[in-house]
């Protein structure tokens, strides 16, 4: 089964020392339309789970029977979330969450600026964020979450995770079917709105500092540098609370997915 993987982006890094001079900045922010439409829809249209309600009704469960399943349930019914992911693949994707890319980097070079002010480190940060964006495509190509926003939000999120949960990786089956019911929750008349040009902003902030996030924890907890994974897991729990509007000690990535623990 084809899944994209957290740890498999994050460990082209491992072995780099580059990043110990540039691990102090940890403001970021766009004005780009995007941010501000995944902040008021995301986790709401999430709850819709518009992807298992569409596979299950092609098994003939109706809108009652499913408005009374719980997520567990739903999954089950698929009959796991490994047959569940594969069933998935079945369901044409939304086009929504997808754009054509320009054939440069659109934010890149701004996303460098805004983590140093040093010219020969603004380099390296780009460098850093391009083999971060290509190693991350790698693995999403797999599952056709290159050029989309779905698979880029779940690789953000899940890197955040990762930090904040201090090294524990997000299941690969259910941050697959995590970043298909995105494909599906974010498929609004006012995401189609979005021109090509802020969409591959967004995606490339999102894959950008997913990078950023993930390789400074990494190297923070190679070194030993336990005030430094303190603040990025901090900067993590901000980004979890930020997209999700809840608490990210009660969030657990299991085979199912996103969940809210009890």
């Amino acid at each position: 089964m084809q899944r994209f993987r957290i740890v498999a982006v994050l460990a082209v890094f491992t072995a780099s020392t580059a990043l110990a001079q540039y691990t102090s900045s940890y403001g970021y922010s766009f004005n780009n339309p995007m941010s501000a439409m995944a902040n008021n829809f995301f986790f709401q249209n999430m709850n819709k789970r518009a992807l298992l309600r569409s596979m299950l009704k092609k098994r003939g469960y109706t809108d009652e029977k499913l408005n009374a399943m719980t997520l567990d349930e739903m999954i089950a019914a698929l009959g796991g979330t490994k047959k569940a992911v594969e069933a998935s693949r079945e369901v044409p994707a939304p086009t929504s969450t997808k754009f054509k890319p320009a054939g440069k980097r659109l934010l890149v070079p701004t996303l460098a600026a805004s983590l140093s002010q040093d010219k020969a480190q603004q380099q390296a940060l780009v460098e850093l964020f391009e083999q971060g964006i290509k190693a991350y495509e790698q693995e999403a190509a797999k599952d056709g979450f290159v050029n989309d926003l779905a698979g880029a939000i779940a690789f953000f999120i899940g890197t955040a995770y990762f930090v904040f949960h201090e090294g524990q990786e997000p299941d690969e089956d259910g941050l697959t079917l995590f970043a298909r019911q995105l494909q599906h929750a974010m498929d609004t008349p006012d995401l189609k709105k979005v021109g090509a040009a802020d969409k591959q902003k967004f995606y490339e902030l999102l894959v950008g500092m997913g990078t950023w996030l993930g390789v400074s924890y990494q190297h923070a907890a190679r070194d030993g540098d336990e005030a430094l994974k303190a603040q990025l897991r901090d900067a993590a729990g901000g980004v979890l609370k930020g997209y999700l509007k809840l608490e990210p000690s009660k969030l657990a990535f299991t085979a199912n997915g996103l969940v809210i623990a009890p």
